[in-house]
């Protein structure tokens, strides 16, 4: 049976190969012709028959790449929705590049037409629609969702149900056990029965006997990370002596690191402040005309080694006793007019790149935090100080992965996958992707003080 599944999935992974191969072929094509015949005749030395491939080939690379970028190669994970969302900010990125980087050099005399590259945008918006219905169409044919089996604490078992229904397209829990050291057979022989199995928040030793069951019988484990599992996974391989051994450097970033950060954040600080000018200067005008109060919005927040800083915003709620520290609701009555509109397109959070500019924030990090929020949660969860070993961020893995009911722990979690796991282009990457965060609606920013009772029921566990 295993190695029935096992050639299944192998087929299904083919097939998704495929289909991405055939959807970056078709892009490649209409890019071709737009090349072949508004842009190839217009240079200063016209390509021939292996030149115009060679610009296909190009294309089809960089399309590759923003496909990788913004994650649309894993077909399963994305509804419908999102997958065209996904592929059509890859197309648009890579047409800007390619002509602005590929096509306009190439030109004998000033800047070439536009129009051609925004009918391709468009026709390629169109062959991607058609494409992700086909691709949802038939693997929901011949995939259908996966029987899990989940294992779990009594405590957290709602939550994980609650999460794995989301996705019905994806999995479906074929039945649930509430671990029970002593009935460890009983429940080895119900794993015998699935070829996925999802592992709760277990100890460490009943979760290994699981995950080592699993491995002997070729069943497929998903497991729930603890913190601790997070800082192992990101280590590196030592192989000094006879027995290997992961090395995890725990002092946050390093200096070559921190220097290629901070280029980042001054570039991007200064491209994104320069091309919002207008903007700026339209915004600040409705803010002051609506009801004559302050323009921008300070407020006191913790950054890199607990270090306090004043945030900058623009004022989207009407003035009031900052003592009374109240999180925002939908409809909230302290929201201004234009407030609504700013906090709906994050254009309130624009002018943080002032904060990233003069260093107290980074591009991508760990959302800053209120002190009194800062306090709540070292109270109850102490690893919560593992947060500040880099400096604060706009935008980070948890802002683009977290939901608005996503708990704290587990926006910890993805704040701590991101310290581990830094680099230059891991950085590039989630800046890219908070573009198409900026598309999805219940992605918010911070911690809730909702959840609380949350965090101290079942901070023990993480």
């Amino acid at each position: 049976m295993n190695s029935t599944i096992k050639k299944h999935n192998k087929n299904i992974g083919v097939l998704k190969l495929a289909l991405v191969v055939v959807l970056i072929l078709i892009l490649g094509l209409v890019f071709l012709y737009t090349w072949t015949t508004y842009y190839n005749p217009m240079l200063r030395f016209r390509y021939v028959l292996k030149g115009n491939i060679f610009m296909m080939l190009i294309y089809m690379t960089l399309i590759y790449i923003f496909m990788i970028v913004f994650d649309c190669n894993n077909l399963s994970a994305h509804k419908t929705g999102m997958l065209i969302l996904s592929e059509l900010l890859s197309t648009i990125a890579c047409n800007i590049i390619v002509y602005l980087v590929v096509i306009i050099p190439a030109a004998a005399i000033g800047l070439l037409p536009f129009m051609p590259i925004i009918q391709q945008t468009i026709i390629d918006f169109i062959v991607i629609v058609i494409w992700a219905l086909f691709v949802s169409y038939i693997l929901n044919k011949i995939s259908p969702p996966k029987n899990i089996l989940l294992i779990s604490n009594d405590s957290e078992m709602d939550e994980i149900i609650s999460k794995i229904s989301k996705r019905r397209d994806l999995y479906k829990i074929g039945d649930k056990i509430v671990f029970n050291r002593n009935n460890i057979n009983n429940i080895y022989g119900e794993c015998d029965k699935y070829e996925d199995v999802l592992i709760g928040d277990l100890s460490s030793e009943d979760r290994n006997d699981i995950i080592k069951h699993c491995f002997n019988n070729s069943i497929n484990v998903y497991v729930i990370p603890k913190l601790s599992d997070i800082l192992i996974k990101y280590s590196d391989d030592l192989f000094v002596f006879d027995a290997p051994i992961y090395y995890s450097s725990n002092f946050g970033l390093s200096l070559e690191s921190s220097f290629f950060k901070r280029f980042i954040d001054i570039f991007f600080s200064l491209m994104i402040l320069f091309v919002f000018l207008p903007l700026w200067i339209i915004i600040a005008i409705l803010i002051k005309l609506e009801d004559g109060g302050p323009i921008f919005y300070f407020q006191e927040r913790v950054t890199i080694d607990f270090k306090r800083f004043n945030i900058i915003k623009f004022r989207s709620m009407k003035q009031c006793n900052d003592e009374l520290v109240i999180p925002t609701i939908d409809n909230d009555d302290r929201i201004t007019k234009i407030g609504h509109f700013i906090r709906k397109y994050h254009i309130d959070e624009v002018p943080q790149f002032i904060n990233v500019l003069i260093g107290d924030m980074s591009v991508v990090g760990p959302r800053p935090e209120r002190i009194e929020h800062v306090n709540l949660y070292i109270k109850e969860i102490p690893e919560f100080a593992y947060r500040f070993k880099v400096k604060a961020g706009i935008t980070g893995l948890a802002q683009i992965y977290g939901k608005y009911n996503t708990s704290a722990i587990n926006k910890l979690k993805l704040d701590l996958i991101y310290i581990k796991r830094y680099s230059f282009m891991f950085d590039l990457e989630l800046i890219f992707r908070t573009i198409k965060v900026l598309f999805i609606k219940d992605n918010t920013e911070g911690f809730e003080l909702s959840k609380q009772e949350y965090i101290t029921e079942n901070a023990k566990n993480i």
